[in-house]
């Protein structure tokens, strides 16, 4: 099977957060969760002690980042579209080919061969298949492909 694709920034963005649960295999909302923790532990702090006003004033400032950093835990999705323009793949064209031995994605400059054995993880979004192999995370858009072709790719991923 044979097509043609673009990764554009949904795409993009989604076949990442596939690829962070993949790899993380749920810790990120544990590091969210202790995140969120701190802020909390900053802002009873903040209640329990007394004394000058800027004091106060940066526990809070030091909770409210780390109310920020364990909601970008959660939703990493935002911090993926902010990064597409320094991905690479903005305006780039690519053509993969599955079969049952594996895939193989061509485009500018690139040229990559990856065995089904050999890829490390594999994830299925709405609108997105990521795979990862060689170093290298794989985004196939599913809106590139038939129905037909994303049974087969599902065949291919159960298979190995």
């Amino acid at each position: 099977m044979r097509f043609d694709y673009e990764v554009p920034i949904e795409e993009y963005a989604a076949g990442q957060v596939l690829y962070t649960k993949a790899r993380s295999k749920g810790v990120f909302v544990q590091q969210a969760l202790l995140w969120i923790s701190l802020g909390v532990f900053f802002v009873l702090l903040v209640g329990f002690r007394s004394g000058a006003d800027w004091l106060r004033i940066l526990f809070l400032v030091i909770a409210a980042c780390f109310f920020f950093i364990g909601i970008r835990y959660l939703f990493p999705i935002h911090y993926f579209r902010r990064h597409y323009p320094k991905s690479g793949f903005v305006g780039k064209k690519y053509q993969a080919e599955l079969d049952e031995g594996g895939f193989s994605v061509t485009g500018d400059g690139c040229n990559w061969r990856v065995p089904w054995p050999e890829v490390l993880a594999k994830g299925e979004d709405d609108p997105v298949f990521m795979f990862t192999g060689k170093g290298t995370v794989f985004i196939f858009g599913k809106k590139y492909l038939t129905e037909e072709q994303q049974g087969t790719i599902r065949r291919f991923c159960n298979a190995s």
